[in-house]
């Protein structure tokens, strides 16, 4: 399985050029190796289009992996100081690390920005190098967008390309003003020749992140003021502790409630209230890569939100009036799926199945705002089909193993409180004719601690290498017994197996925050509740576990009509 994909790609120099009457023309040069997509277009709102693409340029730049600290600086200063560390250590570790960087930096390379020019809007997506996050803009014709009536048609030309947004274009974009009328175009020219190096593992959070967007999601509305004190808090506060988690408290016909972690600091939305048929607690991680939204807040109209479940993907579409910036996240002319499925003649989730797979392939995308499906091949040569399906090989070794029968047994789970849940299983590799056996703990954050395996893998690097084939299929088998419980629990069969658990509530009031925690313990059920830590308790015996079992049930269902949140730790 090859790990990178060489995609060469020719740009030429971004332009920048001033008439007499004060008028600017930003030339931002494509792909000279793509197709000839070009435009010459006017903008609307020069200073809107100028934050939004620039918050574009952020999104691209983005990386919140884990840097190594470079020690040569201090082992300089212990040599000036006169300390015992030699000179030959000093050079030797920054020889090293220049090297390490530099193959680093040459294995390790995005893609350029996708720029789909059509005949209703101009499109611009973009994946952070750490493949955590994707960006889609959309500009709007004709409102955000006026082809330049001195161009002619010669100026226009559908297709998809990649553009250049090196420093050179920031910089231009960073000097479009407001009030001085402004023509971006986009144009291919002979340049200079490269090669990007894309990691498989990027092209595949690529079609990823798109598939992810046609799942079933929980849809809110928030106000951009809601988000933007969210940020505020967070640039003037640092969590020191877990969970460090933005949490949506979501009540029917009430507005959204933004918490966030670990100070429990409540924002009240002002957007419009949540149409969902049952209250919700839906927990996000990586709040800061909410971030790169600060600059076209200002400029929102409206914010709606998606968020499919637990490690998935959560959707931001920022509505800019005439263009729309979504963060994550064969037609002619776009189409809805349900549009597709009627013209097609088949049904919605066979159509849905079908865009699916397209997407995860790179050869459609799908427009976050407004939900249209449009032709837009990410790469001139596509990749081999089955190159996309795993991040890397011992992702793929790892579904081997989950494809056998009886190969993957969890063994323990063992809840640690705030520091999370231990896990340990056993796997059966008949290929290897070997047993190992994996374990980790899943804190607060979802993060893995305290790994370890019987593998040689493990025992050669530990975790530095990332997880190895038995530890990540044990992080699946656990995922896929956890949705299977909790898919459970909607079913009379599901529920009868359910002897013990707690489950936790909260609804806020104005006297502050209620807790209510209720427990299943075979033909006991005890209730705790109260504000505060001060919980009044209430315990009572039944003559049966059934009768216990439905006495448990029921009253969490009423507390649900009652507005109570389940905020039980995953």
């Amino acid at each position: 399985m090859s790990e990178t994909l060489s995609v060469p790609v020719s740009f030429a120099s971004t332009k920048v050029t001033t008439s007499p009457d004060g008028a600017s023309r930003i030339l931002i040069p494509t792909d000279g190796e793509r197709s000839e997509a070009r435009l010459a277009a006017r903008l609307h709102r020069p200073g809107v289009i100028r934050d939004a693409l620039l918050a574009m340029g952020d999104v691209l730049a983005s990386d919140l992996r884990y840097k190594a600290t470079d020690r040569a600086d201090y082992l300089a200063y212990l040599i000036g100081k006169g300390k015992t560390v030699t000179k030959q250590v000093w050079d030797a570790q920054r020889e090293y690390l220049a090297l390490t960087y530099a193959a680093a930096a040459k294995q390790d390379q995005a893609l350029d920005p996708v720029l789909s020019i059509m005949a209703d809007a101009i499109r611009l997506e973009v994946l952070s190098r750490d493949e955590s996050t994707y960006a889609q803009l959309a500009l709007r014709r004709p409102r955000a967008l006026v082809d330049a009536d001195h161009a002619g048609d010669s100026s226009r030309a559908y297709g998809t390309t990649f553009v250049d947004f090196g420093s050179d274009a920031l910089s231009a974009l960073g000097r479009v003003r407001s009030y001085r009328p402004t023509t971006l175009e986009f144009e291919p020219a002979p340049g200079t020749k490269a090669t990007r190096a894309v990691p498989m593992r990027w092209l595949r959070a690529f079609g990823q992140m798109q598939a992810a967007s046609l799942l079933a999601a929980d849809r809110f509305e928030l106000s951009p003021i809601d988000l933007y004190n969210v940020l505020l808090t967070l640039r003037m506060r640092r969590a020191r502790t877990p969970p460090r988690g933005l949490r949506y408290e979501l009540v029917p016909g009430e507005s959204p409630r933004l918490v966030i972690e670990p100070w429990d600091l409540v924002v009240r939305g002002t957007g419009g209230p949540y149409r969902g048929a049952q209250p919700r607690v839906i927990r996000t991680w990586g709040r800061n890569r909410l971030n790169v939204l600060a600059r076209v807040l200002p400029h929102a109209t409206r914010l709606d939100v998606a968020i499919a479940g637990p490690g998935l993907p959560a959707i931001y579409t920022v509505d800019l009036g005439d263009a729309t910036m979504s963060l994550v996240a064969a037609v002619d002319h776009p189409q809805t799926d349900v549009e597709l499925a009627a013209r097609l003649g088949r049904s919605r989730g066979e159509v849905r199945r079908t865009l699916l797979a397209a997407l995860s392939q790179l050869r459609v995308g799908h427009d976050l705002a407004t939900g249209q499906i449009y032709a837009r091949p990410l790469l001139a040569t596509p990749p081999p089909p089955n190159a996309l399906r795993f991040r890397d090989a011992r992702e793929a070794a790892a579904h081997r193993l989950l494809g056998e029968a009886g190969a993957v047994t969890l063994t323990k789970v063992h809840d640690q409180g705030n520091d999370g849940r231990t896990i340990e299983g056993q796997v059966v590799d008949a290929k290897a004719h070997r047993t190992f056996f994996p374990s980790f703990t899943i804190d607060r954050e979802g993060r893995t601690s305290a790994a370890s395996c019987t593998c040689s893998a493990f025992r050669r690097a530990g975790i530095k290498e990332g997880p190895c084939e038995h530890m990540i299929a044990l992080r699946v088998s656990f995922a896929r017994e956890q949705a299977k419980l909790e898919s459970a629990r909607t079913t009379a069969e599901g529920r009868a197996l359910i002897m013990a658990e707690t489950r936790t509530l909260m609804r806020r009031t104005q006297r502050g925050a209620e807790t209510y925690r209720l427990s299943l313990d075979g033909r006991h059920v005890v209730a705790r509740f109260g504000i505060g830590d001060a919980l009044r308790m209430q315990r009572l015996r039944f003559d049966s576990a059934d009768d216990a079992r439905t006495a448990y049930f029921t009253r969490l269902d009423d507390l649900a009509t009652k507005g109570y949140l389940d905020a039980t730790q995953d």
